[in-house]
């Protein structure tokens, strides 16, 4: 799981490499209009991850007719979401423009976001295949697809980004192509190999359900609403980071992007307590679940703080790897020692969230974090950037000390929870 989980993020640091190496607009651009991208749809499939709940409690009964069932119709959701998302962005684009002051980097970040946006519908039909097969301890192929894709999307990148092997080259717009390419060779390699594994005979396809899916939301919401807090606390500084120049925007975009891949490992993690959590709680094992919980948090702990100190012993080499340009170096590596600072609890908040979550709590982490994120961390980064006039470094601050506050609450929330809910059974 972990391995999807990174293999999906690669492909946007990969994005944001080689858009350094076109120019410092074009990284800027691409920054901003990936970040509004997978923010947006980041916040929607929160809502289809609470399907870990309903696929990994229907595998630990046993209950291979709701498995199949909870499958048709997250894919129903998943449909009316990415159209949703899909929609939002157009208008996101426009907005942004209508407002933001006229610039190549800005140029560059509607072309970047108009032609990615094709590959939501995709994405969300991969989630969703991807979240079926990992309840039931499946997981090698899609991770394997996964890897497959990043090959894919680097060559395309190569060819179309940067004009490699006699191609045009494409910039913003080939880096937003191979996006696409690689994204939607994904879902359809996943789609045959799902429907490889289904017999006639049990495979059954039923049109949406209205009670269906308000069960789906009354469990999704909560979690959407958690990723709203986390993902639009970040969105917002992006936002507010495009406003304070390329090289600030750049430096947090190459920030964001690694904490982000970093991050990937922790939600692997995660991942995988929702599902060995939520298949005890089907089983009706909750002792097992508690334990389940408990190694997960020790385990993200410590991959967390290898990579903490990765950023403090390296931070300018990494910063290398993604531009040349040597203000943008120096200030992203004054960016990941902020980051090194929140890596374990970010990674223990998105662990202790994933466990809750294969317990039927998805309210809990979506308080925790509204209050995390909205009451503490975005007060002191505006406090930080503006009033202490440190820039983007004060609203990176401000969103460690969110996280941390986001890390504290949910993981207390665990350690005291009452009896699982068995969501299937309701």
């Amino acid at each position: 799981m972990i391995l999807g989980q990174v293999g999906q993020m690669s492909m946007g640091v990969v994005d944001t490499i080689i858009a350094g190496r076109i120019n410092t607009d074009a990284l800027a651009g691409l920054g901003l209009g990936s970040i509004i991208l997978w923010h947006a749809m980041m916040v929607l499939l929160g809502v289809l991850i609470a399907l870990d709940t309903f696929f990994s409690q229907s595998v630990g009964a046993k209950d291979n007719k709701a498995l199949r069932h909870w499958l048709s119709q997250a894919l129903w959701l998943a449909a009316g979401l990415s159209l949703l998302c899909m929609i939002g962005l157009w208008g996101a684009n426009f907005s942004y423009r209508a407002f933001a002051p006229s610039s190549e980097a800005n140029r560059q970040f509607s072309v970047y976001l108009l032609n990615a946006i094709w590959s939501i519908p995709g994405i969300f039909v991969f989630f969703v295949l991807q979240r079926y097969w990992q309840a039931q301890n499946r997981v090698m192929f899609l991770a394997a697809v996964t890897i497959g894709a990043n090959g894919l999307n680097l060559a395309v990148n190569l060819a179309l980004g940067l004009g490699w092997w006699g191609f045009p080259q494409w910039g913003t717009a080939g880096i937003a192509a191979a996006t696409v390419i690689s994204r939607w060779s994904m879902v359809v390699i996943a789609i045959l190999y799902t429907a490889s594994q289904f017999q006639r005979n049990i495979w059954s396809w039923t049109g949406p359900s209205i009670q269906a899916q308000r069960t789906l939301l009354r469990l999704g919401w909560p979690a959407g609403g958690q990723a709203l807090s986390e993902i639009g606390v970040f969105a917002i500084a992006s936002l507010i980071a495009g406003f304070m120049g390329a090289v600030q925007l750049a430096s947090h975009h190459i920030c964001l992007t690694v904490a982000a891949f970093t991050y990937m490992f922790s939600s692997g993690v995660a991942s995988a307590a929702a599902v060995r959590v939520g298949q005890s709680i089907g089983a009706d094992n909750e002792s097992e679940a508690r334990r389940a919980g408990a190694v997960a948090l020790c385990l993200s702990g410590v991959i967390m703080a290898c990579f903490s100190s990765g950023y403090l012993w390296f931070p300018q080499e990494i910063a290398s790897i993604f531009t040349s340009d040597s203000a943008v170096i120096a200030l992203t590596t004054k960016l990941f020692l902020v980051v090194a600072i929140f890596q374990i609890a970010d990674g223990l908040q998105v662990t202790a969230t994933g466990a809750l979550r294969g317990w039927g709590n998805t309210r809990a982490p979506m308080k925790a974090n509204a209050i995390g994120h909205f009451l503490v961390g975005f007060p002191i980064s505006l406090i930080c950037a503006f009033l202490l006039n440190w820039g983007v470094l004060g609203l990176w601050v401000g969103l460690a000390a969110g996280l941390i506050c986001v890390a504290l609450l949910v993981v207390r929330i665990w350690f005291k929870s009452p009896a699982g809910t068995n969501v299937t059974q309701n």
